[in-house]
């Protein structure tokens, strides 16, 4: 556990070093506040649009990690060798990957707990600006807790791109292969459902359903995570489909992460 620990707190050290997320979480953050200009031109919907640009604006600062820290921190150690000086002390492989993936989580936690206050603050000024009558329907719970399952998500991805490091030497591979299970993962159920409509008029051969069944399981299932359009109407998410998520995602990054270390452990790294 001590080993686990002081990876992640290297690795946390390490990612809050690198500049561009500063240049991305300020992005967010003049996303979140232009938000509350904007949404005076939506009367009727002031308070979906601050919601709707903020959650939007967690998700990007949470897929800010795996897309561009997780792929630079553990695939760009591989790459450019710079892992030896870390495995030359006696520090066991699987303890690397865990470590690695509890550093990204929180550095992804911290980025994703600023953006999701920041949009409670956009709510106040709405507030402030246009009159309680617009917010009167406004729950926090909801916003919360959309924001925990983008978060959950970005968490299920993170562990992915870290198997991804593991099966290849090259960071352009691993950001090739995130951008594609982050593809799948999101559209997927909408691929499913178009192809098993009875007039969807698309004949598909055999192979072809049976890579798509097959992906089906693979791939996580990211779009599953998304309740903005709840949280922007203020309409409760119901527990049994966040404690459902929850686990769905624990599972899933349990997996990853064990093939990642299995994958690690046999890997030639001299």
């Amino acid at each position: 556990m001590k080993d686990i620990f002081a990876v992640a707190r290297l690795t946390l050290k390490e990612g809050l070093g690198q500049k561009i997320l500063y240049s991305v979480l300020l992005l967010a953050l003049l996303v979140i506040f232009f938000s509350v200009l904007l949404s005076g031109f939506f009367m009727r919907d002031v308070a979906k649009v601050i919601i709707d640009f903020s959650l939007a604006a967690v998700s990007l600062g949470g897929l800010l990690v795996p897309f561009l820290l997780t792929v630079n921190l553990v695939a760009g150690d591989l790459e450019n060798r710079t892992i030896f000086s870390l495995l030359a002390t006696p520090l066991p492989r699987p303890a690397y990957i865990i470590g690695k993936f509890i550093g990204l989580g929180l550095l992804a936690g911290i980025i994703m707990l600023i953006l999701g206050g920041a949009g409670l603050l956009a709510v106040w000024l709405g507030r402030l600006l246009y009159g309680l009558h617009f917010f009167k329907m406004f729950s926090p719970v909801p916003y919360i807790t959309a924001v925990f399952m983008s978060y959950m998500a970005v968490l299920l991805l993170n562990s992915l791109v870290i198997l991804w490091c593991c099966l290849t030497t090259s960071s352009f591979l691993v950001t090739l292969l995130t951008l594609a299970s982050y593809i799948i993962g999101q559209t997927m159920d909408d691929i499913v459902m178009f192809l098993s409509a009875p007039n969807s008029g698309v004949p598909l051969s055999q192979p072809i359903k049976i890579t798509i069944s097959v992906a089906k399981y693979i791939f996580p299932n990211l779009a599953a995570f998304d309740f903005k359009g709840l949280a922007a109407h203020s309409i409760a998410i119901p527990w049994s489909d966040t404690l459902t998520m929850t686990l769905y995602a624990a599972g899933y990054s349990v997996a990853a992460l064990s093939l990642a270390i299995m994958s690690f452990k046999r890997r030639d790294l001299s």
